[in-house]
C-alpha cells in the first residue's frame, strides 16, 4: 500500500472559506487534516499579518500595500466579505493567533518573498513562534537566503524552500538554505525528484494540488505532503486508494 502523505489545508479550507481566516482554518481542523498552509506579510507597526497578497485589495475591503497600515488598521478591515455575505466580520489574524488556533496540527508558515528586505524580519518569525505553545512548525518561502537567517534566529525550526519551475539541482537548493524539506510546485514534479530527495533525507511537500487525478499521481509518486484548496477532495482521493485519514478536530 502506497505510505499516506499528510493533508495540508492550503490558507486553511479556502475553497469553502476566505482565505487565512480564522474560520478557514477552523473548517480545515473539522473536514479533517493533518497541517495548514498559511502566509504572512508585516504591518507598519511589525506585526506579523496572516494575508497571502502583499497588498489588500483583493482578500478585505481594503486598498493598498498591507505594510502601509498599521495593526489597529488592519483590525478594522472586513476579510470575509469578499468570499461571501456568510462571512462578512471576518478579521486578518495575527501569526500568533493563527498559531494558538492551529495548535492541534502541523503549520506550515510562508514568509512572502520580498519581505527579506525588512530588517529583522527573520527574528521576528522566529520570535512569534518560539513564543507560542506550537511545537510543529515549518517556515517556508521563494526567499531562500531569508530561511538560512530563520534557522540562525531558531536553529531547530523545519525549513522548506519552495520553488515553482524545475531546478538545476532541488537538493542544492535545499542543501544552500539549510532546508530538510522540498516544497515544489505539483507540475513540476516527477518521480525521480522525489527519490532523490529521500534518498538524501529530505522530505517532499507538494502544492497545490487540486483535481482528484493530479492528487492521485503524486500521491503516487510517494509525496510526504499534499497541499490543497479542497482538503475534503483530498479526503475523497484517500478514501479510493484505502490509506487512512486524520481525524476532524
Amino acid at each position: 500500500m502506497t505510505p499516506a502523505p499528510q493533508i495540508i489545508a492550503h490558507r486553511g479550507a479556502s475553497s469553502e472559506a476566505p482565505e487565512n481566516t480564522i474560520t478557514a482554518y477552523r473548517t480545515a481542523l473539522a473536514i479533517g487534516v493533518d497541517g495548514v498552509e498559511l502566509d504572512v506579510n508585516l504591518s507598519a507597526d511589525g506585526e506579523l499579518m496572516v494575508i497571502h497578497d502583499h497588498v489588500l485589495d483583493r482578500t478585505t475591503d481594503g486598498h493598498g500595500p498591507v505594510g502601509a497600515r498599521t495593526l489597529v488598521e488592519l483590525r478594522r478591515l472586513d476579510a470575509g466579505r469578499w468570499f461571501g455575505e456568510a462571512f462578512a466580520g471576518e478579521r486578518l489574524p495575527t501569526l500568533a493567533e493563527a498559531l494558538d488556533v492551529l495548535r492541534a496540527v502541523r503549520v506550515i508558515v510562508e514568509i512572502k518573498a520580498g519581505l527579506g528586505r525588512t530588517p529583522g524580519i527573520a527574528a521576528r518569525v522566529a520570535a512569534v513562534i518560539r513564543a507560542s505553545a506550537h511545537r510543529e512548525v515549518t517556515v517556508s518561502s521563494f526567499d531562500h537566503p531569508l530561511l538560512v537567517e530563520v534557522t540562525a534566529a531558531l536553529p531547530e525550526l523545519d525549513i522548506a524552500v519552495l520553488y515553482t519551475a524545475r531546478p538545476i539541482n532541488a537538493l542544492r537548493l535545499a542543501q544552500d538554505a539549510r532546508a530538510g524539506t522540498l516544497h515544489p510546485y505539483w507540475f513540476w514534479l516527477t518521480p525521480d525528484v522525489v527519490t532523490s530527495a529521500h534518498a538524501a533525507g529530505l522530505r517532499v511537500e507538494t502544492w497545490v494540488v487540486d483535481e482528484l487525478a493530479d492528487q492521485a499521481r503524486v500521491i503516487a509518486m510517494g509525496v510526504d505532503a499534499v497541499m490543497t484548496n479542497h482538503p475534503r477532495r483530498l479526503r475523497e482521493t484517500f478514501t479510493a486508494l484505502q490509506l487512512p485519514l486524520p481525524s476532524p478536530r
